[in-house]
Formats: structure tokens, C-alpha cells, sequence
């Protein structure tokens, strides 16, 4: 299959899709009459969960049943989650300052349009006043943005479930790096301090679940690759390359047409979950690519996401109390950044094997602790890379989860460190249920990095503390 697309792709007929767009919802709409369907039932917060479907027989309504249907508004707010939250973060360096200072509203709809025809849409509206560093960086008193995080159709048949939208996609199992969770992009924009469930955001794709006792085949297209989130110019955590700033950048992003797919097939035996998958991606980050000079002997760069191809496998095992995780990628002509001769940027592409082993411990739910180490070992020579990127680089990552208060209040623990580079991240986090609508959480986090020559040295002096509110309803 993949190959096959790879060969649509190549003919540089980038009008396929759209005709293949209306077939599929034509599909959708008018082929389940002929079919047997099926009931999809969904959970909010479910991103590496597949929507299940559950055989439901057909009903006919009364009058009177009818009659007592709710109207769109009711049925709307009953099938919706708002959530309203405020965030405050303030450095705590010698230079320390307010960083967030921001509102938002977060909706959650989940809807039954047909018998098997499946809806969600998952959207948040942020206000940031002054004092906020991304208000600050536009020189505005008050900013208003709106995102949309997933919003999809799905339809569900007795084997076979077909979904079209923005979506997201959970491929890997570990914490501590993308091993093969290269699918869906993330948002960069808060630099590490955004957890990694939030920070994952979709794009389009149209993807399909095949289902058998104990076998779930999924197969994906994206027609518009999106690419990671980055932080603001002149914001907080805008950090970019030395020299950059000198040249003319000319963005090169992957348009309509520049495929993503892939195929990952799950295989349940006991108490083992088994995965492999393959894959067309294009890089979410930015690498940037000496270009010469333009007809004003200006210095040119090119910011582009170059592709590459991926093939993985993944491993779960339950045995007691504890839940052992293995994945490992090869990463095939993966670009990194370089640089050249010159001290001119350029990308680079290598083969490279990423893996991960994790165990998570749960001492029946009185705490819960996770352990997780990461590699990536770069197959071919380094010449051309950055200078100090290391052949071979490994983190560890580590968390612990405690309850109290009848489990209204929580506390977290998350640590990270580069064994090579030394750089460290700890987390510290407080969740306190103060009614079941309302939940407040406060935490600290710092940063360091050792080596001068890392790029993460730009971000030693980062160290924070959190606090947050949200109300449900």
C-alpha cells in the first residue's frame, strides 16, 4: 500500500485527492444503508484509545417520544464539556517576570449524527492580557487566538471504522523522546512546559481501523502535513539558530499534496500488545538550508521540513503490578541540521535507530512510578552535523504519582536527563480537586544545561513556578 501511494504521489497527480475526498463522503453517507452498522461510543481524552463500536439494534420512536427528543441547543450542551481556566507562570531567576498570564475557554463535543456516523470536535479560545510574554513580544495589550485541536467524522461497520478530519494520532509508547510517535505535531511554543497529552495537536488526515478478534490494522493519509507549533517571534522562548537573524528566510513548508501515510497493525496475545508500522513523514521541526544569495546579494535560508521514511515496532507487556514498554525505530535519510564548510546552515539527512525500554510500576494505586530510558544511535558518519552532536545520545526519564486526601489531592514528580549533553528538568505539580467541577493545580519546574555548546544552553535560566484553575461544566 505504501508503495502504491508513493507511486500516486510521484505521478505528481496532486488532484487525486479531491475527487477521492468526495468519494469517501459519499461513502460515508450513503453506503451504510446497504451495510451492517454499528453504534460508536466515544470518551473525551482518549488519544491513544481507537473509538469502539458496539452492535446496536435499530429503534423506532413513538410520537410521543419523538416529542420529547431535546432541541439542538439541549442536545448540544449535553453532548459538550466547557472548560474555562486561567494560567500564571512567573520565572524565578535573577531576572524573574510574569510569563503567562492568560484565560481560555476549551470545548469538547461528541455527537451521534446517524446511527454509526460518529462527530467530534475539540476547540479552545485563549485571551492573553499584558504581562504575558507572547503579548509582550507584539507590542499589544491584550491578544485573542483560537485553535482547533481535533474535529472529525467517523463512521463505524461491523469490522471497519472510517474517520475524515483533523485528527489525532498516538503511535509510540514512550515519554522520554518520538520514537515512533511521528505522526501527529506538537506545540513547541512553551518550550518543555507543556505536558505532552496537551501538546499534541492534529491535522488532516483520512484513516481507516480494520478489526478482527485481536488484530486492529490501521492505515493513514494526509493530504497537508501540519508542522510543529513554534514559539512566537521575540516571545519567551524564541530561541533561534546563531546567525539566522542575518539572513532572508524563505519558508518551505509541505503544501496540499505532499503525502504522510503509513500502516500500523496492533496484535493482542494475553497479556502482550504488539505493534509494527511504517511510514512516509515529513519532519515536524524546522531545518534550516544555505540557499545562495538573491538578486540583492542578500544571504539566503531556506526553513524547510524535509522527508523521510520510518519503519517500528512496539512492545507491551503486563505482568503483576508492572507494565514493561520497548520501541525502536529506524529512521531512514532522517534530515538533522548541519552545517557546512562555509559556516553556512544546511540539512543533513542520516539513518538512524531510535529505541526506548520503559517499566511502570502501579502498588495498587496507593502510587504509581514509571521509568524509561532512550537512545538514538546515528547509523551513518556525523560529518556535516552541528558541532557536539553526539553519534550516540541517551536520556532518562522518570515519574512518580501520589495520592491523598481521599484522591483530591495529587502529587507528581517528573525528571528528565540527557546522559551526554547534562541537561536536567525537573517538574513538581500539585492537583487538588477542590469540588468536582473545579480543579487547581500549582507546581515548579526548572532547567539547567552544562554544556555551552549544546543549543539547550540557550534555555538554562528557565526555571519557573505554575499555578492553574479550571472549572468544568
Amino acid at each position: 500500500m505504501i508503495q502504491y501511494l508513493n507511486m500516486i504521489y510521484t505521478a505528481d497527480n496532486r488532484f487525486f485527492l479531491r475527487p477521492f475526498f468526495f468519494l469517501i463522503i459519499w461513502f460515508v453517507w450513503f453506503v451504510p444503508g446497504n451495510m451492517h452498522i454499528c453504534h460508536a461510543q466515544s470518551l473525551f481524552d482518549s488519544d491513544d484509545e481507537d473509538i469502539l463500536f458496539e452492535e446496536e439494534a435499530a429503534t423506532t420512536l413513538s410520537d410521543d417520544e419523538q416529542a420529547q427528543n431535546p432541541t439542538f441547543p439541549d442536545a448540544f450542551l449535553n453532548d459538550s464539556t466547557f472548560t474555562l481556566g486561567y494560567q500564571f507562570s512567573h520565572g524565578t531567576d535573577e531576572e524573574s517576570k510574569i510569563i503567562d498570564n492568560s484565560f481560555y475557554l476549551r470545548l469538547e463535543y461528541e455527537t451521534l449524527f446517524a446511527q454509526n456516523l460518529f462527530f467530534k470536535f475539540d476547540g479552545k479560545g485563549e485571551l492573553h492580557p499584558k504581562t504575558d510574554h507572547r503579548t509582550n513580544a507584539k507590542n499589544k495589550n491584550l491578544i485573542l487566538n483560537g485553535s482547533v485541536r481535533e474535529a472529525f467524522f467517523q463512521a463505524g461497520y461491523e469490522n471497519f471504522s472510517l474517520k475524515i478530519g483533523n485528527q489525532v494520532n498516538v503511535w509510540g509508547k514512550a515519554d522520554t523522546a518520538a520514537i515512533t510517535d511521528v505522526v501527529s505535531p506538537r506545540d513547541t511554543s512553551q518550550f518543555i512546559f507543556t505536558r505532552l497529552e496537551d501538546a499534541r495537536f492534529g491535522q488532516l488526515i483520512i484513516s481507516g481501523n480494520f478489526y478482527t478478534n485481536d488484530t486492529n490494522a490501521f492505515i493513514f493519509i494526509s493530504p497537508l502535513p501540519e508542522i510543529d507549533k513554534e514559539p512566537d517571534t521575540n516571545s519567551r522562548y524564541d530561541r533561534p539558530l546563531e546567525g539566522v537573524d542575518l539572513f532572508l528566510i524563505k519558508p518551505d513548508k509541505p503544501e496540499f499534496g505532499d503525502l504522510e501515510y503509513g500502516l500500523k497493525v496492533d496484535k493482542t496475545l494475553s497479556k502482550t500488545d504488539f505493534s509494527i508500522m511504517a511510514g512516509h513523514f515529513y519532519s515536524n521541526a524546522a531545518l534550516y538550508n544555505d540557499k545562495g544569495y538573491d538578486e540583492n546579494s542578500k544571504p539566503v535560508m531556506e526553513k524547510t521540513y524535509p522527508d523521510y521514511a520510518m519503519a517500528g515496532a512496539a512492545l507491551e507487556h503486563a505482568w503483576h503490578s508492572c507494565l514493561f514498554k520497548l520501541e525502536l525505530a529506524f529512521k531512514n535519510k532522517f534530515p538533522l541540521q548541519g552545517i557546512n564548510i562555509n559556516n553556512r546552515y544546511v540539512f543533513e539527512k542520516k539513518n538512524i535507530l531510535d529505541s526506548a525500554f520503559g517499566i511502570e510500576y502501579n502498588a495498587n494505586y496507593k502510587y504509581q512510578m514509571s521509568f524509561e530510558i532512550s537512545n538514538r544511535y546515528i547509523l551513518s558518519n556525523t560529518s556535516g552535523l552541528l558541532p557536539g552532536t553526539d553519534k550516540n545520545s541517551s536520556a532518562f526519564y522518570t515519574t512518580f504519582t501520589k495520592d491523598f486526601l481521599n484522591q483530591t489531592l495529587e502529587f507528581e514528580y517528573i525528571f528528565y536527563y540527557h546522559i551526554q549533553e547534562q541537561n536536567q528538568f525537573h517538574h513538581f505539580r500539585l492537583t487538588y480537586d477542590l469540588t468536582d467541577n473545579m480543579e487547581i493545580q500549582a507546581g515548579y519546574a526548572c532547567f539547567s544545561a552544562e554544556d555551552e555548546n549544546n543549543l539547550m544552553w540557550l534555555y538554562r535560566k528557565e526555571d519557573r513556578i505554575n499555578f492553574e484553575i479550571k472549572y468544568f461544566f
